[in-house]
């Protein structure tokens, strides 16, 4: 509610005349520590007749004015002081109130003390800022509010009716205000990024994008300082726009991968927009900042046209001319990619596509790797805009490799530079591969004890030294009685006449031997006979480095399977076969740079057992066998053998001979028979050799010395007839430098 003219009159006659007290104008509560005018008299400009401090320039009262209009050349009346020190906030609220004319509305969070100290003689508008200074150092604000001005919180006034400003004039004191700035040449947003930090603590600062503009909500001195640091940024040259670009040459995908990778790795892999936008700023060779920075966005390849459509600033723009012009250019002939064909020489095709899709494939996660996590992208230097790679993908685009396998051949499809890397990791990988020669021989070694016991009946003829088994002189069971008669038929060694016989093989150096003997003897035999090794085989074989052999021999062995009718219990016997052989697998590994070879040995011995089935109903139908596994990987010279062994194995067999009738009497049969144990330990031996073969002549020498080999066993065991011979013959080989010699290791079984 403002003041009437009488009212006015009547409070400036009561100050006048309080103003002649010792005491002044504080006595009655009015303006503590502020005097106006000299000696007394009124501030120059000011009368009785005054409504309150009035702007000769505006015609405006000083309770009516705005912030902007409130300076010292509309209103140059002076106080003698404006000293508070240490002031409660209402106190100071209610004197400047008293000076000003203007009426506050304070919120009930406003309490607490300030501090405003001006000893000397100042005018009644800086007296109004600096209560506005002490408000918002005490984070408070004014906000106006129909002829009244609520003091608050300032962090609740930016969302009240404080006054905006658009235009080139607003107020620089401490009054809370909000200023709109439209931006000509520079992005809001990016702006935005860089002077946030320049606002108070209880300012707010929004970029508007549609209109390029930023809001700012704070003291009006804090903007000023703001604004004068827009008008430096905010300068010809960074005003953005559209250009499409045509791609002459290359692929305008391509290229914008490229400008993707090269611009601004702080921006890259950025989910925040859609389309990326990068910022690149330059400075001179003195360290000032020089023309300006480029602000650019590689918005969009059109495949249609094979154009790229950028938005940014001049000085950006240009650059990226300046970038495509030296990526799209015309390849030479014999530059240009497309589809290539590979003939594989040494190894399959489909493995090699394998490992080159697989190269391919690892390359192109690096690349998107690269892009997403902001490593250090391909760089362009200022000084003349090369590029330098700086990820770890082997292949600069898309690399795809088909096999054909009925040209054993690679169709490729790279670009030039893409392609030549691959042929040079064609070099390296399809290359002649070593082969190994392998030659193993699988033996029993077994140890044979043999135990025989029982009784024989030998006749021997004095006059023509022969010997016979015979049976009994006499059919009287006197004769099996009493053996020691002299046609006892068991021992006969007491009757009967003596002579002497020879036996040949039996004497020393005359080879023969002379023992006397009766005419029929009784022999109880305890013979015990050792025996050697049993070759199994001998496989030989050329493999190539790598690759897994294997040689079985054997046989099928028909074994009967049974099964019963549930409904009549009737028994069905059907027939299957089962593999017994003997099987050896071996994979070799080599290196170019030694002589070693390691073997994956797989080695398998199946056989029939001697052991019969118990159960006598299975034992019609069924056949034991046996089994014997080695499996093991190994390391060994060229040349040299390795025994591999260990797998023991006992077997038991009986063999009884009799008489028949005789032999089957309890307890008295065995006088008319005999019984043969054999036991038999049997341990398989494995030995290998491995020869590498890593060119033609190696190879030659092999087939060489089988083809020795084999003349010298013609020679040898028959007679030097070969049935085969001019096929061997026929052979190519090279010439035998000499004579196979007398020690020369004698194959024991040879298979060609």
């Amino acid at each position: 509610m403002r003041k009437t003219q009488s009212q006015t009159v009547i409070c400036t006659a009561i100050a006048l005349a309080l103003l002649q007290s010792p005491s002044g104008f504080a006595q009655m509560g009015g303006l503590p520590g502020a005097g106006v005018g000299t000696n007394g008299a009124p501030a120059t400009g000011q009368t009785q007749q005054d409504t309150g401090f009035v702007s000769k320039k505006t015609g405006k009262n000083l309770a009516d004015s705005p912030i902007e209009d409130i300076t010292n050349e509309n209103f140059p009346d002076v106080i003698e002081s404006f000293d508070y020190p240490n002031a409660e906030i209402a106190d100071v609220i209610k004197a400047i109130s008293d000076l000003t004319g203007k009426n506050f509305v304070v919120d009930p969070n406003v309490r607490g003390k300030i501090t405003i100290i001006a000893p000397t003689r100042i005018t009644v508008a800086e007296a109004y800022k600096a209560f506005l200074s002490a408000l918002a150092i005490n984070n408070l604000a004014i906000v106006p509010a129909d002829g009244f001005y609520k003091i608050k919180q300032a962090r609740s006034a930016q969302r009240d009716n404080i006054e905006t400003y658009s235009g080139a004039y607003y107020p620089d004191s401490d009054q809370m205000i909000t200023r709109i700035f439209k931006l000509k040449y520079v992005s809001a947003e990016e702006i935005n990024k860089q002077v946030r930090m320049l606002t108070s603590t209880q300012g707010e600062i929004y970029a508007y994008g549609p209109t390029n503009s930023l809001i700012i909500s704070d003291y009006g001195a804090n903007i000023d300082r703001v604004a004068k640091i827009l008008d430096q940024l905010d300068t010809q040259g960074f005003e953005e726009r559209m250009e499409v670009i045509r791609i002459r040459y290359a692929r305008a995908k391509d290229i914008q991968d490229l400008l993707t990778k090269i611009i601004d790795k702080d921006n890259l892999g950025s989910s925040s927009r859609s389309v990326p936008r990068f910022r690149r700023s330059t400075q001179a060779s003195s360290g000032t900042s020089s023309s300006g920075s480029e602000v650019y966005s590689v918005v969009v390849a059109d495949e249609r046209t094979n154009s790229i459509i950028v938005v940014g600033n001049r000085n950006g723009i240009s650059k990226i001319k300046q970038l495509i012009s030296r990526l799209d250019f015309r390849l030479r002939a014999d530059e240009n990619g497309g589809v290539f064909v590979y003939y594989v020489k040494h190894s399959e095709a489909e493995q090699i596509a394998n490992t080159l899709n697989g190269i391919a494939s690892e390359s192109k996660k690096s690349q998107e790797q690269s892009t997403k996590s902001g490593a250090p992208p391909l760089s362009l230097s200022a000084r003349d805009g090369e590029i330098a790679p700086a990820n770890t993908a082997i292949f600069g685009g898309e690399v795809k490799v088909i096999a054909d396998k009925i040209t054993n051949s690679l169709v490729i499809t790279a670009g030039k530079t893409d392609y030549d890397k691959v042929k040079t990791i064609l070099s390296k990988i399809d290359i002649p591969r070593d082969q190994v020669f392998l030659k193993a021989i699988i033996m029993e070694m077994n140890t044979n004890v043999t135990s025989q016991w029982g009784v024989d009946y030998y006749k021997f003829d004095k006059d023509s030294n022969g010997i016979g088994r015979v049976g009994f002189r006499s059919g009287s069971l006197n004769n099996l009685i009493n053996p020691t008669e002299d046609t006892g038929g068991v021992f006969g060694f007491g009757l009967g006449s003596v002579f002497d016989i020879t036996i040949p093989g039996m004497g020393g150096t005359s080879g023969s031997g002379t023992f006397k003997v009766a005419d029929l003897t009784g022999m109880i035999r305890i013979l015990k006979e050792n025996g050697g090794g049993n070759v199994l085989s001998t496989p030989q074989i050329t493999v190539l480095d790598n690759e897994e052999a294997m040689i079985e021999v054997g046989e099928k062995v028909p074994v009967s399977l049974s099964s019963t009718n549930a409904q009549n219990g009737s028994t069905q016997n059907s027939v299957k076969t089962e593999n017994v052989t003997t099987k050896l697998t071996i994979t070799p590994f080599t290196s170019p740079d030694s002589d070693r070879v390691q073997l994956k040995v797989d080695q398998e011995v199946a056989g029939l057992s001697n052991t019969s089935v118990k159960a006598t109903e299975l034992a019609k139908i069924a056949i034991a066998t046996t089994t014997r596994k080695i499996k093991t990987s190994i390391v060994v010279d060229s040349g040299d053998t390795a025994v591999l062994g260990g797998l023991m194995k006992d077997e038991d067999s009986e063999n009884i001979r009799k008489i028949p009738i005789l032999g089957d009497i309890p307890i008295l049969g065995w006088l008319f028979k005999s019984k043969t144990t054999d036991k038999k330990k049997t341990n398989l031996v494995v030995f290998i050799t491995p020869k590498i073969l890593r060119n033609a002549t190696d190879n030659a020498e092999i087939v060489d010395r089988k083809i020795n080999e084999r003349i010298d066993f013609v020679q040898k065991f028959m007679n030097g007839r070969d049935p085969h011979g001019s096929e061997v013959d026929a052979l190519p080989r090279r010439v035998r430098d000499s004579a196979p010699s007398d020690e020369m290791e004698e194959p024991a079984i040879e298979t060609f």
